[in-house]
């Protein structure tokens, strides 16, 4: 069955791969070219098998990785940014471009910085937060407890997942890019450890014991 899944996702991969295409192609010879910021992305990852898992709803990097292509008037082409961002960052980036005030608690910053060097420097943080819903019950129109939760922290070195139960996770991606080893118990870790820890609590204003 693996392998019908493998070739349905590349179908629908594909297909999109397809479809944009032709509306960068519509783009292109339409009076709007050099006045259009491009942005292709997702809203998560599929795992394939990894970890013997499949589908989406996981905080490893399978899942929560996701494409974020910019394109547009001024952008440098070809370039690469190894930094992390979120996407709450796309909205922000959106209103700078379009010369358009924020509203003072919008979450996220502005990409320009990355996507235009000469710009003036990055203002957010050093790491991207994810959350993945847990199964605890939530009462009708009230927002879910963040303590309830799933999270996960993405540094350009580390990703630290901490779970609702306080089991945590901690991968080293220069040595292990595909998060097989979980380092959060080695005693070499344990600054690491601790600084992931305080940014998960900056992040989401919970209070994390050891």
């Amino acid at each position: 069955q693996l392998r019908k899944w493998t070739q349905a996702y590349l179908a629908c991969v594909a297909f999109v791969d397809y479809q944009v295409g032709r509306v960068l192609t519509a783009l292109n010879t339409s009076e709007y070219a050099d006045n259009t910021l491009v942005i292709f992305t997702s809203d998560h990852g599929y795992h394939m098998g990894e970890k013997e898992y499949i589908f989406k709803y996981t905080p490893w990097e399978e899942s929560v990785r996701v494409p974020l292509i910019i394109a547009g008037p001024s952008v440098s082409a070809g370039s690469l940014e190894s930094h992390p961002v979120s996407l709450v960052d796309i909205y922000p980036t959106c209103l700078d471009f379009a010369q358009l005030d924020a509203d003072e608690s919008l979450d996220g910053h502005s990409l320009r910085p990355f996507l235009i060097p000469s710009s003036g420097e990055w203002t957010g943080p050093e790491y991207s937060l994810s959350a993945t819903a847990s199964t605890a019950s939530v009462k009708k129109n009230l927002p879910a407890l963040a303590r309830e939760q799933h999270f996960s922290i993405r540094t350009e070195h580390f990703r630290y997942i901490r779970c609702r139960n306080g089991e945590e996770e901690l991968y080293d991606h220069q040595k292990d890019p595909h998060e097989w080893v979980n380092v959060a118990g080695q005693s070499n870790y344990l600054k690491t450890l601790a600084l992931m820890r305080n940014y998960l609590s900056e992040a989401t204003g919970i209070t994390l014991l050891d």
